[in-house]
């Protein structure tokens, strides 16, 4: 899913040179920005709403690669947009007319009606629109804006190289396409590390944020986040999962590596059900007692889980907590017939770990039952079991069912296995971005 940490040498003229004409690009990308950003930054009523609230789309983006061969990434889309289509519309970035002619022909196989889906041909070099496209600001009276964050490949590249700058460019893109407002911030940060309870209160991951902006303090970034989201209240989590942590960093305890991650998002471990309701991953005792990986997650859970006992939402009221199992760990061994295998060949690991590149590797999938989706009256839940995997695993889909049909009264839970997005990094809430209900 992403790139080397390091740019090559023979890059960084090219480089100097796109950020030259990106500063001018970004001035054409949404017509009159400059008035526009000045609009969205003195009026308080843009806020970004729930997950849980009602949406008229999910986006996503037609894939231009897979992680694992033979195990595309569209099947996972397609069970996706199946559905969700006959509630809501799915927007689908595509590259290119040829890029669109083939995204056409697929979701014609899929036997969605015509109209369902809408294509918006912008370039881009990922599936990860969580992270790289718009993130909607809606007020009261159904009028929409985008907030425009700077991208740095969740920090395996620098925000100049040229494959970050065009993702980070896909929000401005989006918004013009819409004839929407943006709200810019010198932040480098990703949507897959933000939570909103719709009513001023933002869940967000300190391991995270602290790493993409070094130069900055907590304060100067709540501060920052406070004014882009016009939230009052920004509760800070420590750590992700840890098997979460940055690839870059190398092996986990057990020796295995994880796929491109992003170092702690928080739509991997803890969410919003409602604005009152908090899903939080839960280690159990057996688990951290068994894996010195799950040991780690163990802690830094059950730290995630005191502070949010203390914690208190924007009208000073506790939250419920639900806690729900980590997914059991799945492991795949790549060779370098599998896309992700030259991505993590590519990487400059810190703690001295090399890469043996033409030998085999086991690789951790990014699985958790916490990266699920919601839309409207459907929630998109992970399930990892299927025959021949282990009778616990079975047991673990079946408890977080209960929990997610207490969590969500009146939705239906529909169960996709996402393992082939899992096996870049991220799952099915990370490929999505869902747009508010416009009036």
């Amino acid at each position: 899913m992403h790139k080397s940490k390091w740019m090559r040498l023979d890059l960084l003229l090219f480089t100097f040179c796109m950020l030259g004409c990106w500063n001018l690009a970004s001035a054409s990308d949404v017509q009159s920005k400059t008035a526009n950003e000045q609009t969205a930054q003195t009026t308080d009523a843009f806020s970004m709403p729930g997950e849980f609230e009602p949406i008229e789309s999910v986006w996503l983006a037609y894939p231009c690669y897979d992680n694992l061969a033979g195990r595309p990434i569209s099947e996972v889309q397609g069970a996706m947009i199946k559905t969700l289509a006959p509630s809501i519309y799915i927007d689908l970035l595509v590259q290119d007319a040829a890029d669109r002619a083939k995204a056409e022909k697929w979701v014609a196989s899929l036997g969605i009606p015509e109209g369902k889906v809408r294509y918006h041909t912008i370039p881009h070099t990922d599936v990860w629109v969580r992270d790289m496209g718009p993130i909607f600001l809606s007020n009261r009276k159904g009028k929409l804006r985008i907030a425009d964050f700077g991208f740095s490949e969740w920090s395996y590249s620098d925000p100049t190289d040229p494959d970050a700058m065009e993702d980070e460019r896909v929000d401005r893109l989006v918004a013009r396409d819409l004839g929407l407002p943006i709200v810019r911030s010198s932040l480098i940060s990703e949507g897959g590390d933000r939570e909103s309870n719709g009513h001023g209160t933002l869940l967000t991951t300190e391991a995270v944020e602290l790493n993409r902006n070094p130069g900055m303090t907590k304060e100067q970034i709540t501060d920052e986040l406070k004014r882009v989201f016009n939230v009052q209240n920004v509760i800070w989590l420590k750590q992700g999962l840890a098997d979460d942590d940055l690839t870059y960093y190398g092996p986990l305890p057990n020796g295995k590596l994880p796929v491109m991650t992003t170092g702690g998002h928080i739509d991997e471990y803890a969410r919003f059900a409602d604005p009152h309701t908090i899903l939080l991953a839960e280690v159990s005792e057996e688990e951290r007692d068994s894996s010195p990986v799950d040991a780690i997650t163990y802690e830094r859970m059950e730290t995630n889980y005191d502070i949010l006992s203390h914690a208190v939402d924007q009208d000073g009221q506790p939250f419920t907590l639900l806690r729900v199992p980590i997914a059991e760990p799945i492991e795949v061994t790549v060779t370098e017939k599998d896309p992700i295998y030259q991505k993590l060949a590519e990487i400059e690991y810190t703690n001295g770990y090399t890469f043996k590149k033409g030998e085999p590797v086991t690789i951790v999938l990014a699985a958790s039952y916490m990266n699920f989706l919601i839309a409207n009256d459907v929630v998109l839940v992970p399930a990892y079991w299927k025959e021949g995997r282990s009778e616990s695993m079975k047991e673990k889909d079946a408890r977080v069912q209960q929990i997610f049909e207490k969590a969500f009264p009146g939705r239906t839970i529909v169960r996709i296995n996402p393992e082939n997005v899992n096996a870049g990094g991220g799952g099915m809430h990370c490929i999505s971005q869902q747009m508010p209900k416009r009036r």
